[in-house]
């Protein structure tokens, strides 16, 4: 069974990825949050393994998150509205 705090990393994940796909239709003044809430998730990353792998090394993936499962839900909270802004936006244009 899944922790509160990987359901949560799985949630910021999936809205990022969202993000992500529509970031070059990320209005300027919305960039700036985008950018800082990219910054923040960079840990949960999936391709981290990729830049630090050693070739013949086994490697565990590490979170390098140090927040409480209170910040994540935050952070999935900061991201859920930022996607929806982004969607309306997105819509007007």
């Amino acid at each position: 069974m899944p922790t509160d705090a990987q359901v949560l990393i799985g949630k910021v994940l999936q809205i990022k990825d969202k993000l992500y796909a529509k970031r070059h239709s990320i209005p300027t003044d919305l960039q700036k949050e985008w950018n800082a809430l990219d910054r923040k998730t960079a840990c949960f990353e999936s391709d981290a393994l990729f830049h630090t792998a050693v070739k013949g090394k086994q490697m565990n993936k590490k979170i390098n998150y140090s927040g409480s499962v209170e910040e994540l839900s935050q952070l999935v909270s900061r991201l859920k509205t930022l996607n929806k802004k982004v969607n309306i936006t997105h819509v007007h244009h």
